[in-house]
């Protein structure tokens, strides 16, 4: 008996392939994980071709002779924007721990006393709905919007609900050069 979905498949595969993506949506399921994504290029099961990469990349006699000092290096080198990012990211604390920014941030505010003491789950859940819509509103519109605080941290404001808003990047960045200027013309 012919497959029925053949042609669903090749459909999904042509389509995928005009929009520029790595996967499409088969019209068979993997015989080993059940999942319908297979790769445009190959026609291979996407979640199976994962799973075996990272058990090569985490096999440690396999990935030696790839994984010397010399290659990290000119890895670096040549990815240096990439590697930068990443450090900033991940800068370093005084206990010498690695800590996300938004951590860090989080601590700034603190020791600046910018996150009230009385502070409720509510309001806590709050500031986090805030993020979450400003990374929704990134993600549907494809303009980078900030959280941002109306009177600034600095200023003795809080990094409260009630003092927060969401704004485009740019908007963000020209509020933030003209509170620096200010600040230098004190």
């Amino acid at each position: 008996m012919p497959n029925q979905y053949s042609g669903v498949g090749r459909e999904n595969r042509l389509r995928a392939i005009e929009e520029g993506k790595k996967t499409y949506i088969g019209s068979t399921a993997c015989k080993y994980c059940g999942s319908y994504e297979k790769y445009v290029s190959s026609y291979n099961c996407a979640p199976c071709a994962v799973k075996k990469g990272l058990e090569k990349l985490n096999n440690e006699e396999l990935m030696k002779p790839y994984r010397t000092k010399e290659k990290k290096q000119q890895y670096c080198e040549n990815n240096r924007e990439l590697v930068n990012s990443i450090k900033r990211k991940y800068a370093k604390s005084e206990r010498g721990k690695a800590v996300s920014c938004e951590k860090q941030r989080r601590r700034h505010a603190r020791l600046k006393q910018g996150i009230p003491i009385e502070i409720t789950e509510n309001e806590l859940r709050e500031i986090q709905e805030i993020y979450q819509e400003a990374q929704h509103l990134t993600f549907t519109t494809g303009v980078q919007y900030d959280v941002d605080h109306i009177i600034p941290l600095f200023e003795g404001g809080l990094h409260h609900p009630d003092n927060l808003q969401i704004i485009t990047h740019e908007e963000h960045l020209m509020k933030t050069a003209k509170e620096n200027s200010r600040r230098q013309q004190k």
